[in-house]
């Protein structure tokens, strides 16, 4: 006889995840569990953390503390960038990194050179404009603080 209470290991799996956003807790000791198979929204007012937990899951968001496991693998991890998808808002850059942090990240997600700065921009559509005014930008690290952007 089969048991049909076989449980599976969930999809996302968090333990006392901790974020800290511009000095700010943003999630103070987070579990919870995703079913594998299972769909789930996130639902709660503008700051309450959905973006950073997201964040958190597909491993780009620094954290202070606990575990987030996705697919049996730590979040983040080389194994789960071919099994795991993550759209923004607005998913043509990411407003709390720098020019040259953004075109950095882009680079190594589609596999072209950090040094050509060029291809990049091309690669995602921005074209010569944006590579041309990157140089004078980049690494620029002048930033608002958290409670002067939208979306921190």
């Amino acid at each position: 006889m089969l048991n049909s209470s076989v449980e599976r290991a969930p999809a996302v799996s968090v333990r006392g995840l901790r974020v800290v956003r511009g000095g700010r807790p943003v999630l103070h000791g987070l579990d919870l569990d995703v079913p594998a198979g299972s769909v789930t929204g996130l639902l709660g007012p503008s700051g309450c953390g959905k973006t950073t937990l997201l964040r958190s899951v597909v491993g780009v968001q620094r954290t202070s503390g606990g575990t987030v496991t996705v697919l049996g693998e730590a979040a983040g991890s080389a194994g789960l960038r071919a099994r795991v998808g993550y759209v923004t808002q607005a998913p043509s850059v990411y407003a709390d990194l720098t020019v040259d942090e953004n075109l950095r990240y882009f680079a190594d997600i589609l596999g072209a050179p950090r040094t050509d700065p060029a291809r990049v921009t091309g690669l995602v559509g921005l074209g010569d404009r944006v590579g041309q005014s990157v140089g004078s930008l980049s690494g620029s690290r002048s930033r608002r603080p958290c409670s002067a952007r939208r979306n921190c």
